[in-house]
C-alpha cells in the first residue's frame, strides 16, 4: 500500500488530465469577448481550465436510441428509469463554471472556468429500484494522438424512494440520515462518488416529464470543493447548491446553482454567509467514431477490484449509526488495507490506442 491514500492520489491524475482538456476542437464555438452576466465595471479575466489540445471529435447528429426509448416509455417509474438510463453513452463533455453574483463588499468575481473531456458513461447495475452509472475518461492529445489517457472518473447511483442517505457536512465529514418514507415518495436520490468510490454528495429529487422533455431537480445540499476550486481557493469549504439534469436528444446537461460557503465547523456556516453565487453547465454531447478500447480494456481488468471496493464502502456506510458523523478518509484507509491494490499495482499511465 502506498504512503498516500488512494482517495487523494487521483487528484494528481485528474490534475494531469486538465492539461489535456479545455482546448478547442473543430466543433467548439469561439469564446465570447465577455463572459455571460459579467459585471460591466469589472475587467474581463482570463479563463481558467485546460491548456492542451485534444483530437477533434465527431458529434452524433441523430437522436440516441436511449432518447427514443425514453419517448416510448410509459409515465411513472418506468419513464424515470428510462431517463436515468439515457444518461449512459459516449460523450464530448464541456464544463463551464462562472461566478455571477458577489456577496461581499468590493469583491469582484473570480475567473470563469472552462474545460472539456471525452468521457464514456456506462451502466454497471440496473435493478428495478437502483441504477448505477460509471464515468470514465479516455482522452487523446494533439501531441500524442496514438496514446490515450484513461482515468476512472466519478460514479452516480440512483435509488428509488431512498430512506437512508449520506450527506456531506463539510470539514471532511459526512452524516448518515434516515428519512421518513412518506417524505421520499416518488423521489430518486442521486448519490455521487469520487474516483476511488468514496462518497462525495447525495440529494433527492423528482423527475419531471412534459412532452419530449425530461429533467430531474435536486434538493439543496452541500458537496466538497471540486479539483477546479480546491487547487486555487482556500477562503471557503463547501458548495451549497442544487442540480438540474436535462435529457436532450443527443445527451444531457448538468446545470448547477451554487453558493460558495465558508464554514467554521461541519454544517456550521460563518456568520457572514456565502461569498458568491456560481452557475455551472456541463454539456454531455454524444460522439461517434471515438476509440474507447483502451478504457474498456482497463475496465475489464479492474472490474473485480472496484466491485470489492464498492461492496466494502456499502457495508461500512450501512453500519454507521444514523446522525453520526463519518470520517470518509479513515474509512477509505480501512478499505485500502482490506481490499489492497489494483491488479498488478500498476500506475495510471497513457495507453496506446487501438
Amino acid at each position: 500500500m502506498s504512503s498516500s491514500h488512494p482517495i487523494f492520489a487521483p487528484m494528481l491524475v485528474i490534475a494531469s488530465v486538465a492539461l489535456l482538456t479545455g482546448c478547442t476542437t473543430e466543433s467548439r464555438e469561439p469564446s465570447p469577448l465577455r463572459a455571460f452576466a459579467w459585471p460591466t465595471e469589472q475587467p474581463p479575466l482570463a479563463q481558467r481550465g485546460g491548456e492542451g489540445e485534444g483530437l477533434p471529435v465527431t458529434l452524433a447528429l441523430q437522436p440516441s436510441p436511449a432518447w427514443t426509448a425514453l419517448q416510448a416509455a410509459p409515465n411513472g417509474i418506468e419513464r424515470d428509469r428510462a431517463a436515468i438510463r439515457a444518461l449512459a453513452g459516449d460523450y464530448r463533455v464541456t464544463f463551464h463554471f462562472q461566478e455571477v453574483v458577489s456577496l461581499r463588499p468590493n469583491q469582484g468575481l473570480s475567473a470563469p472556468y472552462h474545460s472539456w473531456a471525452t468521457e464514456r458513461v456506462f451502466i454497471i447495475a440496473d435493478t428495478p429500484e437502483i441504477i448505477s452509472l460509471q464515468h470514465q475518461l479516455v482522452i487523446r492529445s494533439q501531441e500524442k494522438p496514438d496514446q490515450a489517457m484513461v482515468v476512472k472518473h466519478w460514479r452516480q447511483d440512483w435509488t428509488w424512494q431512498d430512506t437512508r442517505v449520506v450527506t456531506f457536512q463539510g470539514e471532511g465529514r459526512w452524516k448518515a440520515e434516515i428519512r421518513d418514507p412518506t417524505a421520499v415518495t416518488g423521489t430518486w436520490t442521486q448519490a455521487v462518488y469520487g474516483t476511488e468510490d468514496e462518497p462525495r454528495y447525495e440529494g433527492a429529487g423528482r423527475w419531471h416529464h412534459l412532452g419530449q422533455s425530461s429533467e430531474w431537480l435536486s434538493e439543496r445540499g452541500y458537496r466538497p470543493l471540486p479539483r477546479r476550486e480546491k487547487t486555487v481557493r482556500k477562503d471557503y469549504q463547501v458548495l451549497d447548491g442544487t442540480h438540474r439534469l436535462v435529457i436532450t436528444p443527443n445527451g444531457w446537461v448538468h446545470w448547477q446553482d451554487n453558493y460558495k460557503l465558508p464554514l467554521i465547523a461541519p454544517a456550521q456556516p460563518t456568520a457572514t454567509g456565502p461569498l458568491a453565487i456560481e452557475i455551472g453547465c456541463a454539456r454531455y454531447e454524444r460522439i461517434i467514431g471515438w476509440d474507447w478500447s483502451p478504457g474498456t480494456a482497463e475496465w475489464d481488468v479492474e472490474t473485480a477490484h472496484w466491485k470489492k471496493i464498492r461492496a466494502a464502502w456499502d457495508k461500512r456506510l450501512v453500519d454507521v449509526a444514523a446522525d453520526s458523523l463519518i470520517d470518509v478518509r479513515q474509512l477509505g484507509e480501512d478499505i485500502d488495507r482490506e481490499v489492497g491494490d489494483l491488479p498488478s499495482a500498476k500506475e495510471r499511465q497513457p495507453q496506446a490506442g487501438r
